[in-house]
């Protein structure tokens, strides 16, 4: 039970190493965007090449997993993703640019899939569910990383001192737990999937649809709320650029407040009530902070919606890996993928209709409509 105990504490570290090195990136974006002279849209075409190596990526680990454990991978592909972020500080060009962002994609694809494949088989191996919590990690590193990145820019410290030092201490935090997770043991659950002849172990299995509505939903808000409600509350609604840039601070802390606390609440109530709670609070937050018409309003708002949307992609997980034992690493890879589109390609399609017909209303009506999917799939398929 103390390695149990161990391993779980040392894969949370791997996930808020995860949620650290891209969000590292994010507050520097604007000083490349000048050092470079790029354009919006060369600079859009760069940050296209984190979804272009990541996709992939996660659709090939799941193959990589069939035969070597979980644990291990995650440890390389840490260290990795982790020494890869420096690159960014000597890029000359757009070009190279896109290919370290590839790079960075594709090593986080990776690690998204080995951690959270470790972390299902843990879950299945000790019957205590970790999967909300270990995403807790993943979004304090989220928080802890933007706040590192603005800490930076407001001392001054270039973007190669800056990555440096993210890589240096997220390295070493890797380095701390690599014994613990390399010695992973194989869960009867991996065995069974390794023993499996080539020909049963290579058929696909399909994500039910209630699993993907759920993890597009559940992803979908978050995406539209990290990339637009900035915009929405200084441009739209009149705030200062702080109070923007502070209520995304707060939708961080309050998602990793939400994560850590998910497997509590669910070791009491059931999936279903807990999306439904969900559903029902975020759908009457947001339009209230919409009609409040106040900035502080929708701030506060956007801080409960974090509260409270936590657990649902860590469901989504958990019952992906569910619908079909054994095979936890491509259930997980497709969930993530179905997911991973949501999250990258929906804020680009909500900024097309915000030109069309505003982005208060299309920011109410994005809430509602994934609000929708997260009721229609409380249900569990299983």
């Amino acid at each position: 039970m103390t390695h149990n105990r161990s391993f779980a504490a040392r894969l949370w570290v791997v996930f808020f190493v995860n949620g650290a090195v891209l969000s590292s990136w994010a507050p520097r974006i604007p000083e490349v965007k000048h050092l470079l002279n790029l354009s919006d849209s060369e600079l859009g075409i760069a940050l296209f090449g984190v979804a272009a190596g990541s996709v992939p990526a996660l659709l090939l680990t799941a193959r990589i997993l069939d035969r070597v454990r979980s644990g291990p991978v995650s440890v390389v592909t840490a260290l990795s993703f982790s020494v890869s972020l420096p690159l960014i500080g000597v890029v000359d060009g757009m070009w190279q640019l896109t290919g370290v962002l590839m790079l960075l994609g594709a090593a986080s694809g990776v690690l998204d899939i080995a951690m959270n494949t470790a972390a299902i088989t843990y879950q299945q191996h000790t019957g205590h569910r970790v999967v909300s919590r270990l995403h807790g990690g993943y979004s304090l590193g989220v928080l802890a990383g933007a706040l590192g990145g603005v800490a930076a820019t407001h001392i001054g410290a270039t973007v190669t001192e800056h990555f440096l030092a993210v890589a240096v201490l997220l390295v070493t935090l890797t380095l701390v737990c690599a014994p613990t997770l390399w010695s992973q043991p194989r869960t009867p659950t991996e065995r069974e999937a390794h023993d499996t002849p080539v020909f049963v172990r290579n058929r696909r299995f399909g994500l039910p649809v209630t699993i993907a509505v759920l993890a597009v939903s559940g992803l979908l808000i978050e995406g539209l709320i990290t990339d637009w409600s900035a915009l929405l509350i200084t441009r739209d609604l009149g705030a200062p650029a702080s109070l923007g840039a502070n209520t995304l601070a707060l939708f961080s802390l309050a998602m990793f407040v939400s994560r850590s606390a998910g497997d509590t609440v669910l070791n009491r109530f059931t999936e279903r009530t807990v999306l439904t709670t969900i559903a029902v609070v975020v759908i009457c937050l947001v339009p209230l902070g919409s009609v409040a018409s106040h900035p502080v309003a929708m701030a506060v708002a956007i801080g409960l919606v974090g509260l409270v949307l936590g657990p649902v992609f860590p469901i989504a997980v958990s019952r992906a890996s569910r619908s079909a034992p054994g095979r936890a690493a491509a259930m997980t890879a497709q969930v993530s993928a179905v997911g991973y589109f949501a999250y990258l390609g929906g804020p680009p399609v909500i900024g097309f209709v915000a030109d069309g017909i505003g982005l208060p209303l299309t920011f109410a009506a994005t809430v509602a409509l994934s609000c929708a999917g997260i009721a229609l799939a409380r249900r569990n398929p299983d």
